[in-house]
């Protein structure tokens, strides 16, 4: 698939200007600020640079249904004691234009996902995240979609019950913003799971918006923000860890392009309205997470940079480590995940324009410089999660695509074993909360 960066004035001309027939397919992000014309031709390949990464070469299962994928979760929703995939659809000016973006889950049948999925959304809004969460303290899992698009549809949750989450929303935030992110996270220790959200403007002359919080009060979340940051930017994602080691997890924040990306302190259940800490420099940057990578028990941040950074923490003071060596940085997602269940953690990223997914794997501490594995899509990447399908207790790889095929699931090929624990294996009562 070739593929060109084109702007948003030379979309509006080229769909003005002739036939349908004359237009070159077009994709457009999930927040509108990424854009590539499409030309035929390409198949899906996978390759690794050494034998070590545990996923195939060719996926294990996907899907036939022309979405355009926001966000995934990988969660048992129906309490049947396997996981299901979640999967939040967004809408935009692509061209071909895509004909439904209601919000889905493929529920599992027991070994594997079925084929078309059996849950869907009532409503349909653009939907560029979205997150599982046990928020209103009953036992069963809800789903936050984080809303927006240019017509600013709210956030909304569908909340869960025995037989799985309502397909009708019964929470609307009140807030008017197009939402990139949600992180669900008890900021407060309180035991309720609060609701970060990471959000911008809906047109050139008014692209920006604060980043925004909602609180929960026993299992109740308020459908307004409770704290917002000081500045209005451009916000896409959203990763809690503690930066500073004082026992409260401050917010990671990337930030586009005019903004520099950092981190709000937590001030004993309270954010600081202002970063207590930025890279000192604007991008667009799109992708934010705290892992400990090299396991002294202060969590590092991984930044969807321009390449791929990676800033070590020690004793609270950053510094840029590592960066990748890969030779395209369009990033729509980036996760920390121990595939190969060695103990420590490895970074995934998918890229938009050029439709690759990376993983570049932890060897004692140092990420890879060069992507350990590669999927490179005939479409453009949009999102990516982990958590295991087939049952087999071993995290497996699913990347989210816009475009005809736009799930892509590759199992786990390690040895199953006994002593898998719950977090590496997707099990929602036993996430971790550093987690992005």
């Amino acid at each position: 698939m070739t593929r060109t960066l084109i702007s948003c004035a030379a979309l509006s001309l080229a769909l003005s200007a002739g036939s349908a027939a004359a237009v070159a397919p077009v994709e457009v992000s999930e927040d509108g600020l990424q854009r590539v014309s499409l030309t035929a031709g390409e198949a899906p390949s996978a390759w690794r640079r050494t034998a070590d990464v545990p996923y195939p070469l060719v996926a294990d299962w996907t899907n036939a249904l022309r979405v355009q994928v926001g966000g995934l979760a990988v969660a048992d929703v129906d309490g049947d004691g396997d996981n299901d995939l979640v999967v939040g659809c967004y809408s935009s000016q692509s061209y071909p234009p895509y004909d439904d973006w209601e919000n889905l889950i493929y529920l599992n049948t027991g070994s594997g996902l079925e084929a078309t999925p059996s849950w869907v959304s009532a409503d349909e809004r653009s939907t560029g995240d979205i997150q599982v969460a046990l928020i209103n303290d009953d036992a069963f899992p809800d789903v936050f979609a984080a809303n927006g698009g240019f017509e600013m549809a709210p956030s909304v949750i569908y909340f869960g019950s025995a037989s799985g989450p309502s397909p009708t929303p019964g929470w609307f935030a009140t807030d008017v913003s197009w939402t990139n992110y949600a992180m669900p996270f008890d900021l407060d220790h309180d035991g309720d799971i609060d609701v970060a959200t990471a959000n911008q403007g809906n047109s050139p002359t008014d692209p920006y918006r604060p980043m925004m919080l909602y609180l929960n009060s026993a299992g109740s979340l308020s459908p307004s923000p409770s704290w917002q940051s000081a500045e209005t930017s451009i916000q896409n994602f959203l990763s809690f860890g503690d930066l500073d080691g004082d026992g409260w997890e401050d917010l990671a924040v990337s930030k586009w392009a005019n903004f520099a990306s950092g981190v709000y302190r937590n001030d004993g259940g309270a954010l600081e309205t202002a970063p207590i800490w930025t890279t000192g420099t604007t991008d667009t940057d799109k992708g934010v997470g705290w892992a400990d990578v090299d396991g002294d028990l202060d969590p590092d941040l991984a930044l969807g940079h321009d390449p791929t950074q990676l800033w070590t923490n020690t004793a609270g003071a950053m510094a840029v480590t590592w960066s990748s060596a890969a030779t395209y940085h369009g990033h729509s997602d980036l996760r920390w995940h121990d595939v190969d269940l060695d103990g420590d953690p490895d970074l995934a990223e998918v890229h938009f324009s050029n439709g690759q997914a990376h993983i570049y794997l932890n060897r004692d501490g140092v990420l890879d410089a060069a992507p350990s594995w590669t999927f490179d899509s005939p479409h453009v990447g949009t999102a990516i999660a982990f958590g295991d399908i087939n049952g087999d207790d071993l995290p497996d790889l699913v990347v989210g695509n816009s475009g005809d095929t736009s799930l892509w699931v590759f199992y786990n090929t390690l040895e199953p074993s006994l002593f898998a624990d719950d977090f590496e294996t997707g099990n929602t009562g036993a996430w971790s909360l550093t987690e992005p």
